[in-house]
């Protein structure tokens, strides 16, 4: 079975689902499914979908995880900044510079913390779309053997 079209299946679903909500998504992919696969290829495509969309989940929850990522390297570098930029304010000459850094850091941090939040929301909606697809296909499955 070809990758490729499992693959655009199931991105085919995501966009769908994303636009036009859970009910037509659905409808649009047994349609599809079942114009590029005839008869006893169908029961195949929907293992592979399975099988696919659970890599995704997995893929998704380990490597697109915000907490997991550069992300959090780059907010404890920050913290570090926010750090120093706080020494530098406890000394009269410094004071400015550290106020500026300090001020840059908060700044900076908050833009980032959205970023790790927005990331993480979002990752969590595709995880959600994939184990709908995954109940998707087992149902349909299920139909297809009874």
């Amino acid at each position: 079975m070809n990758t490729n079209l499992i693959d655009e299946a199931i991105d085919r679903y995501v966009s769908e689902r994303m636009t036009a909500g859970r009910e037509h998504a659905s409808s649009r992919f047994l349609s599809y499914a079942h114009l590029k696969c005839t008869g006893s290829e169908i029961g195949e495509f929907m293992r592979h979908v399975t099988g696919l969309t659970r890599y995704y989940i997995d893929v998704t929850k380990v490597f697109e995880n915000p907490f997991r990522g550069i992300e959090m390297a780059f907010l404890s570098t920050m913290l570090v900044v926010a750090v120093v930029a706080c020494w530098l304010m406890q000394d009269e000459a410094t004071r400015l510079c550290g106020i500026c850094i300090f001020a840059g850091t908060i700044v900076h941090g908050f833009a980032l913390i959205r970023h790790i939040a927005r990331k993480w929301l979002e990752s969590g909606v595709m995880i959600a779309m994939y184990e709908e697809l995954v109940a998707l296909v087992e149902q349909e499955e299920a139909s297809l053997r009874g």
